[in-house]
């Protein structure tokens, strides 16, 4: 009696359980979360991005009585076009990632969706960082009528320094976000790839 109790506890435990096998649907369930945990490191910067978009065009056109001249009206309804670009081109970029797990789909397949979701993914922020050179010369027009009161725009030394200091900001900015971007993508790839 205690040897077959013996030889049954030495079975259970040589041999796994239902619960300890790994399925396909396992793996996927798997992937599709440390997927998704590599896609939130660009996810939830973007859209707080298009929160801050949302509101300084909110907060423009708030102010927007502010704004005397033609000149002035017109930079800033040009500003609250460009932060809406913004929030929508973020907001499509973001949607070039969702991928839902199909059981149908070989992984050579999902590896080739994902290469050109990346590639839409990337022109996209490319435009994003255009239209932000063009958001930063409206901006730094605006910001001392909106905040002072009072049209700075005439000081030459208002341009020079905040035009070379904004965009060498935007640049090292907009070059550490690609970076970064591609990094996480890159490590996305490799673990899709690792199927």
């Amino acid at each position: 009696m205690e040897l077959d109790d013996l030889k049954n506890t030495w079975d259970k435990a040589n041999s796994p359980s239902e619960k300890q096998r790994l399925t396909p649907q396992i793996i996927d369930q798997m992937t599709q979360q440390k997927y998704d945990s590599k896609m939130k490191k660009i996810t939830y910067p973007e859209i707080a991005g298009i929160a801050i978009c949302l509101m300084g065009g909110a907060f423009i056109a708030i102010n927007f009585y502010k704004l005397d001249t033609a000149f002035l009206q017109g930079v800033g309804i040009l500003s609250i076009v460009l932060l809406l670009m913004l929030s929508g081109i973020s907001l499509l970029s973001l949607r070039q990632f969702n991928i839902s797990t199909d059981v149908n789909k070989s992984y050579a397949e999902t590896l080739k969706m994902f290469a050109s979701q990346k590639m839409q993914f990337f022109k996209l922020q490319k435009i994003n960082v255009t239209l932000c050179y063009l958001l930063l010369v409206t901006v730094i027009i605006l910001l001392s009528k909106l905040f002072n009161g009072k049209d700075i725009t005439n000081s030459k030394y208002f341009w020079i320094f905040s035009f070379t200091i904004g965009y060498i900001f935007l640049l090292f900015y907009s070059k550490w976000v690609a970076k970064f971007y591609q990094k996480t993508l890159k490590e996305t790839e490799e673990l899709l790839s690792e199927l």
